[in-house]
């Protein structure tokens, strides 16, 4: 297959030109200023030749938080609707979350998990698991050998019952994925006690207080620093007892959503050589604040909440800056009859897939944000960071996973329309002059601009993990 006529994203830039791909893969590059043009010509006069009209040609996104669901959540989610509303959106690879039900903390669990996204996928998905109970080392290494993507933490309500305060286990499982080469993903918040913010919740209602910014207040941005702070020293720890290990743990923060937590990790990177940190954020953290109206306050319910202008404005700077990793959605579909509860009754999370690359490529039209730099959030550095070589880059012997993007009038965002079952979002109303008209994975067309097309074609990403001590 051949694409001609496309503004293709290559080394930073756009550059008009155009794309081999033969058997899943970017077989060759042609720029219009290119010599080789004729010679490109001739290699592939029998294909199958698209003419993009100049569209922009984006490598795919891998959003590297989401969840879902499925199993004993099929209501909320299913592996189809969840990875048609992906490969709508331009993402072709994301990475599913343990928090299920079951939950994803057994070996026989996360097979069953696996086989039921099995021909159910239409992008690629890698799975995280959640760690086994009591850190058991043999049922960890047997989750090891499934190739997850890592193991998930989630210190405020672990689903393997871990107290993920008690510094043992911090010292077990950073010396399990340390010897096993897996990352460690961080949900950072510190303990709270359930009864403490049931009260806080029913007095803040007594005094007629604002949901979302009481929310903001009792979920506040100490929790999350606070629990970074003390993983930090933890892990500091670790390096210092265990100078003879080959490679340090890498661990990634989830969903980084305030001013104080994300400079503890920028100025940890100046301050601690040795440390392997990553972090994302989310594009809600990024636009949204608990100071905005919303259809009902109980949509725009997340954990970690939506915080005040200081904390979004300071997260977008350093977007703009380059100082981010990574953009993850944590696409978190509920029942719209579970969302349309009293706010303290209202699950948190909202769908994520099908408004973020409409709104951060709008800010790219606006010129209020570089394309080299949101190309590295959504697809470079996930690539990176998490060993997925042949993704990520329109470059030579990589996956051919790759989206159409046009410009065209602006239009609003109606959750209503989305392939997720969860027909709500904080994000409804809102314009866009972004258009997806084509989504490619591995060289096959999975949405045409208007459509997801019948054909299953993600793959499950079996990461292959050794033991390096």
């Amino acid at each position: 297959m051949i694409l001609k006529n496309a503004r293709i994203y290559s080394d930073n830039e756009l550059k008009l030109g155009s794309i081999y791909i033969s058997n899943g893969k970017f077989k060759k590059l042609i720029f219009h200023n290119n010599k080789d043009g004729a010679q490109f010509d001739d290699i592939n006069n029998n294909d199958y030749v698209i003419d993009c009209n100049k569209k922009i040609l984006l490598p795919g996104i891998i959003d590297v938080h989401s969840h879902l669901r499925d199993l004993e959540q099929a209501e909320k989610e299913t592996f189809i609707t969840g990875t048609k509303a992906a490969a709508a959106s331009g993402i072709t690879t994301v990475f599913d979350m343990p928090n299920t039900i079951p939950p994803a903390i057994t070996s026989h669990d996360i097979e069953n998990w696996m086989d039921a996204a099995r021909n159910n996928i239409f992008i690629d998905v890698g799975f995280i698991a959640g760690v086994p109970e009591k850190i058991n080392q043999e049922e960890f290494e047997k989750i090891v050998n499934l190739g997850v993507i890592g193991f998930k933490i989630y210190p405020h309500s672990p689903i393997s019952k871990i107290d993920w305060i008690n510094p043992q286990n911090i010292e077990q499982i950073l010396h399990f994925v340390s010897k096993y080469n897996v990352p460690l993903f961080i949900h950072p918040q510190m303990p709270t006690k359930n009864s403490e913010v049931f009260r806080k919740f029913e007095d803040g209602i007594s005094q007629k207080r604002h949901a979302l910014k009481f929310f903001n207040e009792i979920y506040s941005s100490d929790i999350e620093k606070n629990f970074i702070d003390y993983f930090q020293k933890h892990y500091e720890r670790f390096i210092i007892n265990n100078k003879n290990i080959s490679a340090y743990p890498h661990i990634h923060f989830c969903h980084v959503s305030s001013k104080e937590a994300l400079y503890i990790l920028l100025n940890a990177r100046f301050e601690v050589s040795l440390l392997n940190f990553s972090f994302e954020v989310t594009p809600h953290h990024l636009l949204l604040t608990n100071n905005m109206k919303f259809e009902k306050d109980s949509f725009a319910k997340v954990l970690p909440p939506l915080r005040d202008e200081l904390d979004r404005n300071y997260l977008y700077q350093n977007l703009e800056n380059g100082k981010i990793d990574l953009i993850g959605t944590d696409h978190a579909p509920h029942t719209i009859e579970e969302k349309s509860k009293p706010f303290i009754e209202a699950p948190s999370g909202f769908p994520g897939f099908e408004t973020y690359p409409l709104l951060l490529l709008e800010n790219v039209f606006n010129s209020d944000l570089q394309l080299k730099i949101f190309i590295k959030c959504s697809s470079e550095m996930p690539a990176k960071l998490f060993g997925l070589n042949n993704k990520g880059f329109i470059k030579e012997g990589f996956d051919a996973d790759f989206y159409l993007v046009e410009k065209v009038n602006p239009y609003t965002i109606n959750p209503e329309k989305f392939y997720s079952s969860a027909k709500f979002s904080p994000f409804k109303g809102f314009k866009t002059t972004v258009k997806i008209s084509g989504v490619y994975l591995r060289g096959q067309e999975i949405y045409d601009g208007e459509n997801v097309l019948s054909n299953k074609r993600g793959q499950i990403i079996h990461k292959k993990n050794s033991i390096k001590y």
